[in-house]
């Protein structure tokens, strides 16, 4: 069951975690993108990100009317606190409103730390995927593309353990809905299972490697079945290629690798996703195996280096060398990036009129994607993104190519 609060309690938590730093002995203050007081075991920071969006959008249809879409929005406008209560328990609490909306829950952690190495936490939690779990805050790209939709889990209602080592991570979850989503009063929710592993063979001062594998197994319960579906590489508009609602149960493996050699990296995931079709009414048909990843490279011609946490198996903030605070220029990176899904068996696997008129657009998605980041100081970036997608769907008429710029100014504490 999801938990439905009013984005007050994390500002009640933040009065009473500053009065309580106020009152304390001794107490440090370090500055990082905003003020971070200490005290022995006890920390508290006040967290939060805007993220604000310019899209335009030209949709080329096969048949039909084209369109071009433009767009100024805030992607995401969060606040929130994190902090630790002493050595064996922490929090994080995060929410805001994403894309004009109603507010909603990011981060929502509470950690319990039996040992340097091991967590267990519970709440609103990612659990696998190299991107997905690299905050959209240090993300190379400004989406994550079809693999961030379908390939893994955003954030849900997760009980997480984690162990680590300096250069390995074995994570194991139990899901189930975001705590976002409305309760389910008429049945099961949907639980599902994710497991992880990331092991970094290579780790020097010059050249990080990262390789994981990780495992998902849902069942969709009572819910709305699976629906295996992608915009074109951003989050604005519609989506081209979609399966239509045909999961009942579905098992993922995925695998995850990226080098990086001083200013130059390359990271890419794939993923296999076999579907236990819903196998009644309009989603009758057989089981359909669906596939999802991207490849990307990125170059800092200023010298940075993106920023791999081996302890965490993701990436981080990146240090930017010569930022404008320091009278220098500051950080930019040059991104190529390439998208592929292929959705097409679950058209092929359909066996009525019915279940085809429901995944007509379960095709192919194909996009390269073109970006420049630059850094005034790590807390201050701004981003343009050019995709040029195409949507080979199996109907007849059904294709749309896509054409998508976006810019993106973004500051984060």
């Amino acid at each position: 069951m999801k938990i439905k609060t009013s984005l007050c309690a994390g500002a009640a938590l933040g009065v009473f975690a500053i009065a309580g730093a106020a009152a304390a002995q001794d107490t440090t203050t370090a500055w990082k993108g905003a003020p971070q007081w200490t005290n022995d075991d006890v920390q508290f920071k006040v967290r939060g990100r805007v993220l604000l969006d310019t899209v335009f959008e030209d949709v080329d249809r096969e048949t039909g009317a084209d369109q071009n879409f433009r767009e100024f929005r805030g992607r995401q406008v969060f606040l929130g606190v994190e902090g630790k209560l002493n050595n064996y328990i922490a929090y994080k609490i995060e929410g805001g409103w994403v894309n004009g909306g109603s507010p909603s829950w990011d981060d929502v952690v509470l950690e319990i730390k039996p040992t340097d190495s091991t967590s267990i936490m519970f709440g609103n939690i990612k659990a696998a995927g190299l991107e997905n779990l690299t905050s959209t805050r240090f993300t190379t790209f400004m989406d994550r593309g079809p693999f961030g939709d379908f390939g893994v889990d955003s954030y849900l209602a997760s009980a997480v353990v984690k162990a680590n080592g300096m250069n390995w991570t074995v994570t194991g979850a139990i899901q189930g809905d975001s705590l976002n989503s409305a309760d389910v009063t008429a049945g099961e929710e949907r639980i599902g299972a994710t497991g992880r592993v990331s092991f970094a063979p290579v780790l020097t001062d010059t050249t990080k490697v990262h390789l994981a594998a990780s495992a998902r197994w849902r069942d969709h319960g009572d819910e709305s079945a699976f629906n295996y579906q992608s915009r074109p590489n951003t989050n604005f508009g519609s989506r081209y290629v979609s399966s239509g609602a045909i999961g009942d149960k579905d098992t993922t493996f995925a695998v995850e690798g990226a080098v990086v050699h001083n200013a130059f990296s390359l990271q890419g995931e794939y993923a296999n996703i076999s579907v236990d079709r819903l196998n009644a009414g309009a989603s009758a048909g057989g089981d359909p195996n669906l596939k999802v990843g991207y490849v990307f490279a990125s170059f800092w011609p200023t010298g940075e280096m993106r920023n791999y946490d081996a302890a965490k198996g993701e990436f981080g903030r990146p240090k930017i060398l010569n930022p404008i605070t320091a009278g220098g220029f500051g950080g930019v990176e040059l991104a190529l990036r390439y998208d592929w899904a292929d959705l097409s068996d679950a058209y092929s696997s359909a066996s009525t009129a019915a279940s085809r008129t429901l995944s007509q657009d379960a095709g192919k998605y194909r996009a390269w994607t073109i970006g420049v980041n630059y850094y005034p100081t790590g807390y201050v970036r701004f981003q343009a993104n050019y995709t040029k997608g195409e949507n080979d769907n199996p109907v007849i008429g059904r294709d749309v190519d896509v054409d998508v710029f976006q810019m993106r100014a973004q500051l984060d504490f």
